[in-house]
């Protein structure tokens, strides 16, 4: 056996380094006789003793379960919403094992003190977001089978009257996995040690095996969620169903900011009419027998609405006319500053403005939840179960908690996410669903948004200006300004300060990530300019790097335009960030950069670094000179995400996030008139289609560590993309016979509906 440092732990988590202590490791029995064995994080008992069981510690991470039946079931605490971190965080636990994949079952973990708040991870709270799911998560699983395995080697030698040191772990042929004992034919398999096991106390710390057939294999092993999905059996937010429940259906105010005055009378087919809202009381839900007849009846109440004063704040011409006029005069907060950067801005290379807009979320899934409140009578007390489709489980286990009459006792379900992109991380359609089911006390209600209210009322990836002005001689940079005026995330949640994520991708940044703006420059000042506008904004998908990096990447193209260098030499002429040396040296052969394209064709390059991860992607693209129209017709990308868990499913994210990006770059938007948002479905929101999806090739880098995936695949597209065409406006392209010119402004098309460009 050999000791793993694989999965090295975040910088943000200490904790995690310093290795786990018996008393950290907890063993019960299963129902059954099986072993349930599980792990708390260091130092999180204040220092107090406590027996080892399961009720010793009332927090608990992820829990290992072996059955008699030589079933190994994996509750995990990080959301399934497609990206795959069940399936990868099972692989640890099979290799650690040494069990066969068949043998394999994977849940989440169930929603309580036990397997939430600071023993879910190093942030304090069980959640999904941030690319963190594998980071926080894949160290504690490797070392939780590590301990499993001791355990059961131990349980299976005592029943054999020897030592583990003269017994040998083996996969049979029978795909059971049994402990040998070396001086005879005896054998117990995991399933008939496991009583045993629970039975005993935890020695040492267990040696952890190096990945051997699973988690980092070069073939990865079927994914454990799609099974189920493909024959209906998965159970979605949207899926739970019992006979004799209601539904429900919620209107809100057309305008951002406006709320309920009063109701008309409830509808005849309505079972209740319930006001609604988070933070204000800002829609009316109507319940009844089926969702068709909850929506129907909604979208026919007469509602009267109170509309905020301010509405022409609230409409798109004006947050961009704001944002020209906070550009140039508005209080900045310095995000990073070196050197002098007005030595160099004398006589720039380039002064460009950099435009994205906001973005729905536009899951598939709308948002809905489910809830039972079922009050307190013949002394017991009431219960509040609630199914949701959620990435934070714990912050809607402590809703329900504030929001029911005191003593309830409250019941999460964490059901699977039909996607999520950080919409499923907000709290307010939790609460909506939790107030309707207060209104109907003993009912089952599933509260479902229409996917218009999905599209107008979303928490939107906030809008964004960008300037920068750069200067490069002799092909480096030499002074780079960069102001930034966006809305800020975390002031709507009563921050203050600089914001982290209204910068992402715009400064050299540690934490979490350990990087962040990849080139060297000796004269730097990076400014960000909060834009009040009172549209409610929210975490997007890769959030503040989806609209920096589009902004960056387009100037350092501009600025290796400008100093005629090739943009693949002028970016490693620059490169501070050591790992992406080897991911844009692997990309300029994956994407043919040295051989011409096809005629009418170009590429396009962009790099970034973020989410603990590193990437280049070229798109290669042509353009319809008669319409405009843009057709990606290969993307090509080298990830550096470190330790490759689950190869299939890193592939798939990336994939994805093409996808995504695309609809960003070429057609998605949402804007405002007076506050009304006017993409209210796909139709106006033009999402990417079959006929659409470019080749994608995928390279990926094993650099060390461990990072994230899911959101790193976003943020090098828009600007791949806007490079590439910017190289064939400097062929000479005519789009209707006009001289077309660089794209500094996302979409490329606005307005577009789903039978357009």
């Amino acid at each position: 056996m050999r000791t793993n440092s694989q999965f090295s732990p975040l910088k943000r988590n200490p904790l995690l380094a310093e290795g786990l202590t018996r008393r950290q490791w907890l063993v019960r029995a299963a129902a059954g006789g099986g072993l349930v064995l599980g792990v708390a994080l260091p130092d999180l008992d204040n220092g107090l003793a406590h027996a080892q069981t399961a009720t010793s510690f009332a927090t608990v991470a992820g829990w290992i379960t072996v059955g008699t039946d030589e079933s190994i079931t994996v509750m995990v605490p990080i959301s399934e919403m497609g990206q795959g971190t069940m399936t990868g965080l099972a692989t640890i636990v099979a290799d650690q094992l040494m069990v066969d994949w068949s043998r394999i079952k994977v849940q989440h973990a169930p929603v309580d003190a036990s397997h939430g708040g600071a023993n879910a991870n190093a942030y304090g709270f069980r959640f999904t977001g941030g690319s963190l799911g594998m980071r926080l998560t894949a160290q504690i699983m490797q070392q939780a089978a590590a301990a499993a395995r001791q355990l059961l080697m131990n349980a299976a030698a005592q029943l054999m009257g020897t030592t583990d040191s003269n017994c040998t772990l083996k996969l049979d042929a029978d795909l059971i996995t049994r402990i040998h004992q070396n001086s005879s034919l005896q054998a117990y398999s995991y399933g008939q040690a496991a009583a045993k096991a629970a039975t005993l106390t935890l020695g040492t710390g267990a040696v952890t095996l190096l990945p051997s057939r699973y988690a980092n294999a070069l073939v990865s092993p079927a994914r454990v969620d799609i099974p189920t999905k493909i024959t209906g059996e998965a159970k979605f937010g949207i899926d739970i169903f019992e006979p004799g429940m209601l539904f429900a259906a919620v209107k809100h105010c057309p305008t951002v900011g406006g709320t309920v005055l009063n109701v008309s009378s409830k509808p005849s087919s309505a079972f209740a009419v319930v006001k609604v809202g988070a933070n204000a009381i800002n829609g009316v839900a109507v319940v009844s027998g089926t969702t068709w007849d909850a929506m129907q009846a909604a979208k026919s109440l007469s509602v009267n609405w109170a509309m905020p004063t301010d509405v022409s704040s609230r409409d798109s011409i004006n947050i961009t006319a704001r944002a020209s006029v906070l550009m140039s005069a508005g209080n900045a907060i310095t995000a990073q500053t070196s050197g002098d950067v007005s030595l160099g801005l004398v006589s720039p290379s380039i002064n460009s403005v950099y435009q994205v807009p906001y973005l729905a979320h536009a899951a598939l899934e709308p948002l809905n939840c489910t809830v039972r409140f079922t009050p307190a009578a013949n002394g017991l007390p009431a219960i509040c179960e609630v199914w949701a489709p959620t990435q934070a489980p714990d912050l809607v286990l402590q809703t329900v908690q504030k929001m029911c009459p005191a003593g309830t006792t409250p019941k999460v379900v964490n059901t699977l996410l039909g996607g999520g992109f950080g919409r499923k991380f907000e709290l307010d359609f939790v609460i909506e669903a939790i107030q309707v089911g207060l209104a109907c006390p003993g009912k089952l209600v599933k509260l479902t948004w229409p996917r218009e209210q999905d599209f107008g009322n979303d928490q939107f990836r906030p809008m964004a200006m960008s300037r920068i002005t750069a200067t490069a001689t002799g092909g480096k940079i030499t002074a780079w300004y960069n102001r930034i005026v966006t809305p800020s995330i975390a002031y709507q949640r009563g921050g203050n300060g600089l914001d982290g994520e209204a910068v992402h991708g715009a400064i050299n940044r540690t934490g979490y990530d350990d990087a962040g703006l990849p080139y060297a420059v000796p004269n730097s000042l990076v400014q960000w300019v909060p834009h009040d506008a009172p549209i409610p904004v929210g975490y997007w998908r890769s959030v503040g790097m989806s609209f920096n990096t589009f902004a960056v990447e387009s100037a350092i193209d501009e600025l290796a335009a400008a100093s005629t260098m090739d943009p693949f030499d002028f970016r490693m002429n620059n490169l501070t960030e050591a790992r992406l040396g080897p991911v844009l040296t692997a990309l300029r052969s994956l994407s043919g950069w040295n051989t011409a394209p096809a005629a009418g064709r170009a590429r396009g390059l962009a790099i970034a670094a973020g989410f603990g991860s590193f990437v280049g992607q070229v798109a290669e693209i042509s353009v319809n000179s008669t319409t405009g129209a843009v057709t990606v017709h290969r993307v090509s990308t080298v990830l550096d995400c470190g330790k490759a868990i689950h190869r299939d499913a890193i592939k798939a994210q990336i994939e994805g996030a093409v996808a995504q990006a695309m609809s960003a770059t070429l057609w998605a938007q949402q804007t405002f008139v007076n506050g009304v948002p006017q993409a209210s479905n796909y139709n106006r929101y033009r999402p990417v289609k079959l006929q659409d999806m470019p080749q994608i090739d995928i390279q990926i880098i094993e650099g060390g560590g461990l990072g994230g995936v899911g959101e790193i695949g976003i943020p090098c597209v828009a600007p791949a993309i806007a490079n590439a065409y910017a190289r064939l406006v400097a062929q000479g392209l005519l789009v209707g016979g006009i001289a077309a010119t660089r794209k500094r402004d996302l979409p490329f098309f606005p307005g577009t509906t789903l039978g357009g460009l």
